[in-house]
Order: structure tokens, then C-alpha cells, then sequence
């Protein structure tokens, strides 16, 4: 049966108030090695309530095929994304003297050229996009170039049916692929990482609220905070 947010928050908030528990468990009826060994069961108990509330790895859709469709084929092809390469030169590059070199984008500025593209210049923009002038020498090319093909994406949903249907086929796979994460954050580490919570904000910002509220709240046993991963990172996980 499919869990829904709510559910899961239920789990994660309970998981995170049991190993607060039994990070600070003492028993003076029990010897070191017996009060490990109840811990070590207590864990094992609580990993196995969080793995079972952890939704089936999504199928990742794959924006390969859509992108490259745009990728030349013909004569034609190549001749239409020429001079859409060159349209875009001339708008990105307008008033600078090419002697001296491309350092800037003085003209339009590209994110604003690829925001009103239609799919013939988005396919041209991002065959041309790892040589344009002033990338080639931009200090931070790398983030540069990343943000440009998130931005070329982005528009390529909007005038392109193949490539909204990817982007959907994204959103649904988003959810469940954050919640596997924190899940799975939970049960190795005793709590969820910045990373498992990015991707949870960005896939249901509700849920994301919910459930650092609830885990601030919820979880207030005296030195659980720093105890849990303590805890988990002592214990040899079962199974690992």
C-alpha cells in the first residue's frame, strides 16, 4: 500500500524519537556489552521500520532521446542552426568589436534570448553553447555552462510537447526518489542529510516543512541530538 507525506513524516518523527531513546539508554541491571546489545536490537528494529516505509526506487525518465532530436540530421539541418547561431551571435555580441576579442555578452544578455527561443534557436544555442566566445574564457565556465542547459530545458518544455512530458514524468519521479533519500538517510545515519533535504524541498515543499517542524518539536530527549549518530556511526549497521 502507497504511504502518503503525512505517513512518512509519522515514521521519521517516531525513528528519530526511538534512537533518541536508545542513544541515551542506561540500565544499571544490564553490563556494557548487554546494554550495546540492547541498543544494537533497538536500532535494528527501528532501520527496519523506516526501510519499510521507503517507496520503490522511481524509474528516472531520460531527456536523451528529446535533446537529441535537436541535434542536426540533414543538410538543412545544419544549415538552419547556422544561421540561428549566428542570430544569436549578433544579439549576444552586439557593439563589440570581435578584434578584440569576446570577453562579455554587451548585447542581450543570453538567458534573455534563450528565454524567448523558439525550438529551432534552443536547439542552436546549445550546440553552439560550450564554444560561445565568452564562456570559452569565463572563469566559472563550468557552473556557467550547467545553469545555460538547465535555462535551455527549462524553455524547451514550454514549446516543445516531448519535452513537457519528460519534465512531468520528472516531477511525479521526484517525490518519491527525495523521500528515498531521507529515508535512507534516516536508517545509515539517524537523521537526514542536507542533501535528502534539498531534494525533498524541492519535490514537496509542504512536506519538507511538516517534517523539519515535527523533528524539531518532537525530538526533545536530553542529548539525542548528537548521541544519535553517535549511536548508529558506533553500531555496525545489520546487513551492511
Amino acid at each position: 500500500m502507497t504511504m502518503t507525506a503525512t505517513e512518512r513524516i509519522t515514521v521519521y518523527v517516531q525513528a528519530r524519537r526511538a534512537l533518541g531513546t536508545t542513544a541515551t539508554l542506561q540500565d544499571p541491571h544490564l553490563t556494557p556489552e548487554g546494554l550495546r546489545a540492547r541498543q544494537r536490537a533497538d536500532v535494528d528494529s527501528i532501520r527496519a521500520t523506516v526501510r519499510a516505509a521507503m517507496p520503490a526506487e522511481p524509474t528516472a525518465p531520460d531527456r536523451a532521446p528529446v535533446l537529441d532530436i535537436l541535434r542536426p540530421q540533414t543538410a538543412d539541418d545544419h544549415a538552419t542552426l547556422t544561421r540561428e547561431r549566428e542570430k544569436v551571435r549578433a544579439l549576444v555580441y552586439a557593439g563589440q568589436d570581435p578584434s578584440q576579442g569576446f570577453e562579455r555578452e554587451p548585447g542581450m544578455r543570453l538567458q534573455d534570448v534563450i528565454a524567448n527561443a523558439d525550438r529551432t534557436r534552443l536547439a542552436a544555442i546549445l550546440d553552439d553553447l560550450e564554444v560561445m566566445p565568452h564562456l570559452l574564457v569565463h572563469d566559472d565556465r563550468d557552473r556557467l555552462l550547467a545553469a545555460y542547459e538547465g535555462l535551455i530545458w527549462d524553455r524547451l518544455t514550454q514549446v516543445d510537447p516531448a519535452a513537457l512530458t519528460v519534465a512531468e514524468e520528472e516531477r511525479e519521479a521526484a517525490e518519491p526518489a527525495a523521500w528515498r533519500a531521507v529515508l535512507r538517510d534516516l536508517a545509515d545515519h539517524g537523521e537526514a542529510t542536507q542533501e535528502s533535504l534539498s531534494l525533498l524541498h524541492r519535490a514537496d515543499p509542504d512536506a519538507y516543512r511538516l517534517l523539519i517542524d515535527g523533528d524539531r518539536v518532537h525530538i526533545d530527549v536530553p542529548g539525542s541530538q548528537g548521541g544519535i549518530p553517535l549511536l548508529l556511526a558506533d553500531l555496525t549497521p545489520s546487513g551492511a
